[in-house]
């Protein structure tokens, strides 16, 4: 007779003995709705809690964000979302400049792992798939006296939100996996890479990156405070997640902070 499905209460709770059984202490919590699940951990970083590793994934999120306080939506009828963020304690004083750049790079081997099609990496948190946004990354810090947090946040469209045309989805790809699926895949490959993070910093990924940038050698413009009218061929990141162009003036730094990109028009 064959079982009925777990529900995502006991999915989690799965995942996580799995986990525990591979020497990888991280709580797992699951809840069905929630505003947004980097605020959700924040709040409890900086209450004195959690003490060790906490996944917190959510079903929807009512206010769901990404960088520059932009909405991320999953409104029903989209096909379901990995919505989760993932608080780590790392030393105090850690610098995390590129820890979004690695993310992006673990979350895309993660990927790669279950089959779908090779995902872009577009700088400074996005994938893109077949040109089209699949996930974000919000990385946010909370300092407690005893450790730096990391909250990174991890938004992935398994479906494609109709209301976002501009959006690509896992399931139309042929990628019929549900969010613990990806889980399973992801949080190892974020275990694992968050301690070589605080030891090497991005280094390590940093040709991985290269290798799967979505805008290698095209033209773009960064667009953010203090660098409106900044353009030049995209040549890729450095050791520190540092995207570099070549301008009519030479080869600029662009830093990780408050910028995006666009494609130049002509």
């Amino acid at each position: 007779m064959l079982c009925p499905p777990l529900d995502d209460a006991a999915r989690a709770t799965a995942l996580q003995r799995a986990l525990r059984a591979a020497g990888q202490d991280c709580e797992l919590a699951w809840v069905a709705q929630t505003g947004s699940t980097n605020a959700d951990l924040l709040a409890r970083v900086r209450d004195g809690a959690p003490g060790s590793p906490l996944c917190l994934v959510a079903g929807h999120q009512t206010a769901g964000r990404g960088r520059r306080s932009r909405a991320w939506s999953d409104e029903p009828g989209s096909g379901g979302a990995l919505l989760c963020s993932l608080a780590w304690p790392l030393a105090r004083g850690s610098e995390l400049a590129g820890l979004s750049l690695a993310v992006g790079v673990w979350l895309v081997q993660a990927l790669d792992a279950l089959g779908a099609p090779q995902a872009a990496l577009k700088w400074p948190n996005d994938i893109l798939l077949s040109g089209r946004k699949l996930a974000g990354v919000l990385v946010e810090v909370a300092d407690t006296a005893a450790a730096r947090w990391a909250v990174i946040g991890i938004g992935l469209n398994l479906g494609s939100p109709p209301q976002l045309p501009q959006a690509a989805g896992l399931h139309e790809h042929g990628v019929m996996v549900d969010r613990w699926q990806v889980l399973q895949q992801l949080l190892p490959r974020l275990a694992a890479g968050l301690q070589e993070f605080a030891r090497l910093g991005f280094a390590p990924w940093t040709d991985f990156w290269n290798r799967r940038h979505a805008w290698s050698q095209r033209t773009v413009r960064v667009l953010g405070d203090g660098t409106a009218g900044l353009h030049g061929l995209a040549l890729g990141v450095d050791s520190q997640g540092y995207l570099w162009l070549q301008t009519p003036n030479g080869r600029e730094r662009v830093t990780n902070g408050d910028v995006s990109l666009r494609p130049e028009t002509p």
